[in-house]
């Protein structure tokens, strides 16, 4: 019933097929141009610039295109990502040159542009030669006195053939559609195949990267224990053992170790409450994300600015990665920007938790080369997140985070 003539079904085929012969002559006459001016220009910093050009064109001729099938077809077919912004334009361009689907995108606008003429005419051919011929009883009065206009054989063999033919252009056009659909699939949308072996891979190095995050993260916790709270007790053990020796023959001198033991061991309280802090801080768990970053931003040396707009909390997991993405970054203001102040906003919002911290600072920070950062884009990265550090020397230093929370 769906390929009836009459249909809606059909009639959407057909206006996708119409459709698909006027966005090709816009879109593959703009990209032909941009390629022919980016190669031509190819030899200065221009036609790389053109070329750059072309191919987010190319990616949003792309996005409208698989917008159109959807449309019209009802058919989803995911877009193929483009490659991830690097730290520096050279490293973007030439992963943009190496990625299939920077080139995919591109071309597939000129081979529309050359297909597209044959499918529609093809389509509007079979439509109107069913059209012409069931309607042939009709204006048979009209035709000119010729001996073939007044044969009712060649008259009923005109009306047969188009009914026929009225019936068929419905199939024809889903056939074309279909022939488009996968031509758009194959070109544009993602692998199936190659996207779950990259996801494989992408996990096991995840994976990884969370076994050697929570590795070093046990390593610090031994080492502040060590260093800081493990050397308060044994010095409180020490004081109090000297106190204990005095007791009897000195009251006032252990009474002034007492009051030293006493000292050291709210000294003692105020590491380990640091060392907790740092494992996971209750204010989170108690009051969310606002407050945990307001307590961040009271206890850091460099003034900072809290903006938050999360009115639905994410999970405990997605609180606990942005708070550390936080902390991390803030206390990387305090070591290593010199920076006068920072601002730090989260806002939730179409599915995505956005974190950014920015400061004005020195810059120069590399996400390749600090492990720290490293270290953030693991733990990001294990929640399905992604980290972004935009740092030109002397301009400060912008670090965004997205973060899925449904």
């Amino acid at each position: 019933m769906r390929r009836l003539p009459w249909s809606r079904r059909s009639w959407l085929t057909t206006a996708h097929l119409a459709v698909g012969l006027v966005v090709p002559l816009v879109t593959g006459t703009v990209m032909v141009t941009l390629l022919s001016i980016g190669i031509g220009l190819l030899v200065v910093v221009v036609g790389v610039a053109v070329l750059a050009l072309a191919a987010v064109v190319a990616h949003w001729c792309a996005r409208f295109e698989l917008l159109r099938i959807d449309v019209f077809l009802d058919e989803q077919v995911r877009l193929r990502p483009f490659p991830p912004r690097q730290p520096s334009l050279v490293r973007t361009a030439g992963s943009w040159a190496a990625s299939p689907a920077v080139w995919l995108q591109s071309l597939h606008p000129v081979l529309r542009l050359a297909i597209g003429p044959v499918v529609a005419s093809l389509a509007a051919g079979t439509w109107a030669l069913g059209i012409s011929g069931t309607l042939y009883p009709a204006y048979r009065w009209a035709l000119p006195e010729q001996a073939w206009s007044r044969d009712p054989l060649i008259g009923a063999a005109l009306t047969v053939g188009g009914v026929l033919a009225l019936f068929l252009a419905p199939w024809v056009a889903e056939g074309l559609a279909r022939a488009d659909v996968a031509m758009a699939r194959g070109m544009l949308g993602t692998d199936e195949v190659a996207e779950l072996s990259q996801r494989v891979t992408e996990l096991r190095e995840t994976r990884a990267a969370v076994v050697d995050a929570a590795d070093e993260e046990r390593r610090r916790i031994e080492r502040d224990l060590h260093d800081g709270a493990q050397q308060q007790l044994v010095s409180l053990a020490m004081t109090l053992g000297l106190a204990k020796t005095l007791l009897d023959d000195d009251p006032e001198g252990a009474k002034a170790l007492v009051d030293q033991a006493h000292g050291e061991a709210k000294l003692a309280i105020t590491e380990l409450r640091n060392v907790v802090r740092g494992v996971f801080p209750a204010v989170l768990t108690d009051r969310g994300l606002d407050a945990a970053l307001s307590a961040l931003a009271a206890r850091s040396p460099v003034p900072v600015r809290i903006e938050v707009d999360v009115h639905d909390r994410p999970s405990p997991t997605v609180e606990a990665v942005a708070y550390f993405v936080v902390a991390e970054c803030l206390t990387n203001v305090a070591k290593h920007a010199q920076a006068r102040g920072a601002v730090v906003t989260a806002r939730r919002g179409h599915g995505v938790l956005r974190v950014e911290v920015a400061d004005d600072g020195r810059g120069g920070a590399d996400q390749l080369r600090g492990t720290g950062l490293r270290g953030l884009a693991d733990r990001v990265a294990a929640v399905d997140g992604r980290l972004d550090v935009h740092s030109p020397p002397g301009g400060g230093t912008l670090v965004t985070v997205e973060i899925p929370c449904p």
